[in-house]
């Protein structure tokens, strides 16, 4: 035998588990790994971005061949069909991937990381590359980066199921690749890191994956600038950036702000009711084309409006529109925003916020010059404009503000863009009664403001549950009917109604023990001596309210009632069978975790 051998195991695997110990399991070989990852998110997100941005940029131009080609043989001009032939594409497209193109915005990318542990399928990430950059490349009124943050988190959960990591890790990464993306499609890495910050981990500054979405935020804006190089987007004249005095204006531009982005919000719900009640729009083509349609009319007039609107937010900067053509696009911007977006097209919406920044503070500052002789630059109201509606629509303060000061690269109008910016957002705020990813959120039953707890059960009502095999009886039933019924029960429990039917109460077998124990004469009782008061719940009433009184009650049956001003008993409703349903609802999310977890709560 081996004198090195011990127990079985020879020299050579002591010194490789050894070796394994000390290098690849301790901590600067986990921090080492760490760093490489996060750059090789930050390589592929960056890479993503630059292809989506490359793509877009080859459509748009095939789209203006296109529109140049119809002009010259015809000597009409026909841009109008432009955005219909991206409709029919795009509409055809979420025809056929129904599932896929319904996870759009980036309020999918937060869903990916709440409940599937950061986990996109590389199926999604393609849909959502190719379907914007047509319709915005057809010239959708609507912007890049939440398309490119979907690619981005797209390839972050990639880099992690090609190394086969863990949940946590996968969530980690795919955050950083969002992060990243915004980095290289603004060349913007600070503001890059607080979209992840803000949007991705809902302001959760104690996560881990804030180091890996610094690293990959800071790689894929290096890859971005050498690649496309450094640029800033905006072309911006000299300005003068303005004074004390000027407070009482901007504060008034921050409110206007916070109007223009809840005007953005109501018109988004308006157009929803008209395009799903009114206009019967479940059919893809019924509901885009009519829009494209429109739009492409309006183009014959304000081609302006086309696509990203970088050009016409520079054209304004610069002052080469009359005061009039600047509030029209403020308008139509506003109103073919929510309309696209609503009927079913692909886009983000930072460049139109950007967009509508500029032409509100443009119009607001030029307005007060003519009407009262103010001083007012128009050029600075605009920029500080930018980030106030930015902020204002997607509910990102420190984002906006970084990014408007990086993308512009100017840092004499910080002071008056934090204060715009967070006034905006603090008037969304109110009014909307939280920011519009959390509200999002608690519509699918999220709820962020509790650090996550998911409310499965809220999506599904009592009725959906409850069964109609229970035992009753009249509250007149003597003592021995009362318990030959209790010995037979189905659930243990039984309950007394009145003549009308409707629920007095109910008797379990514990009642009749204190029955016997207080009463002599109990063979003289009826079922009304014997009831205790009991909650009920409706029909319609949420799964999860009727669990709130079963754990506080501590029940395992619980009786269903028409209403509560008339308690008739229709059914009833079992603990198990909530348990149930929940543990259903769990695999059919595939998720375990920000969940109420309704079995210790009940036991615990």
């Amino acid at each position: 035998m081996d004198l090195f051998t011990r127990g079985g195991i020879s020299r050579r695997a002591l010194l490789q588990q050894r070796m394994k110990e000390r290098y690849l399991q301790s901590d600067i070989s986990k921090y080492i790994a760490h760093i490489v990852f996060s750059t090789l998110v930050g390589l592929f997100a960056g890479a993503g971005a630059i292809l989506f941005h490359s793509l877009l940029e080859r459509m748009r131009r095939v789209f203006e061949f296109i529109h140049g080609s119809l002009f010259t043989s015809t000597d009409i001009n026909l841009i109008f069909i432009v955005p219909v032939i991206g409709g029919l594409c795009v509409a055809a497209m979420t025809r056929a991937f129904p599932e896929i193109a319904a996870e759009r915005d980036v309020i999918s990318v937060i869903k990916a990381v709440i409940l599937r542990g950061g986990y996109i399928p590389l199926k999604n990430t393609v849909f959502h590359l190719i379907a914007p950059i047509i319709s915005i490349g057809s010239g959708a009124p609507l912007g890049p980066e939440g398309p490119a943050a979907k690619v981005g988190s797209g390839a972050g959960s990639l880099v992690a199921q090609i190394v086969r990591m863990n949940r946590r890790d996968m969530k980690m990464y795919t955050v950083a690749g969002a992060g990243a993306a915004i980095s290289a499609v603004f060349n913007a890495p600070i503001a890059g890191v607080f979209f992840g910050i803000e949007v991705i981990l809902l302001n959760d500054l104690k996560n881990q994956a804030l180091s890996a979405l610094i690293i990959s935020s800071v790689v894929a804006d290096v890859l971005s600038r050498w690649i496309l190089g450094a640029r800033h987007v905006f072309l911006i004249p000299q300005y003068v950036s303005g004074t004390i005095g000027d407070i009482p204006y901007f504060l008034a531009l921050g409110i206007l702000c916070g109007v223009i982005s809840l005007a953005y919000f109501r018109l988004r719900r308006f157009f929803k009711w008209v395009i799903d009640s009114r206009y019967g729009g479940k059919n893809e083509f019924v509901r885009l084309i009519p829009v494209t349609i429109v739009f492409g009319l309006v183009l014959l007039k304000y081609q302006q409006l086309y696509g990203i609107g970088y050009t016409t937010i520079n054209q304004v900067l610069n002052h080469q529109f009359l005061l009039s053509t600047v509030f029209m696009l403020l308008l139509l911007k506003l109103v073919f925003l929510a309309l696209f977006l609503e009927a079913g097209s692909f886009g983000g919406t930072f460049a139109p916020a950007l967009m509508l920044g500029v032409l509100l503070g443009y119009v607001f500052a030029v307005s007060l010059n003519g009407m009262f002789n103010a001083t007012l630059d128009p050029v600075s109201f605009a920029l500080v404009g930018m980030g106030g509606v930015l902020a204002g629509i997607n509910s990102i303060p420190l984002t906006s503000i970084l990014l408007v000061f990086e993308v512009t690269g100017d840092y004499r109008f910080i002071l008056p863009l934090m204060f715009v910016s967070i006034i905006s957002y603090l008037a969304v705020t109110y009014v909307n009664r939280g920011n519009v990813y959390t509200l999002h959120l608690l519509d699918d039953g999220i709820d962020i403001t509790k650090r996550g707890e998911l409310d499965l059960l809220g999506k599904i009502n009592v009725g959906d549950l409850k069964k109609t095999d229970y035992d009753v009886v009249s509250h007149n039933t003597p003592y021995r009917g009362l318990l030959e019924v209790l010995k037979n029960s189905t659930y243990g429990d039984v309950f007394v109604v009145n003549k009308k039917n409707e629920i007095q109460g109910v008797i379990s077998l514990k009642d009749i023990r204190e029955a016997l124990i207080s009463h002599d004469l109990v063979d003289l009782l009826i079922a009304g001596d014997m009831v205790a008061t009991v909650p009920v719940v409706t029909e319609d009433e949420p799964v999860s309210s009727a669990m709130r009184k079963i754990e506080m009650y501590d029940l395992e049956t619980i009786p269903v009632v028409k209403s509560v001003a008339s308690p008739v008993i229709t059914g009833v409703l079992t603990y198990r069978d909530v348990i149930q349903a929940y543990n259903k609802m769990l695999a059919t999310w595939e998720t375990d975790q920000f969940l109420i977890n309704y079995e210790h709560r009940k036991r615990g």
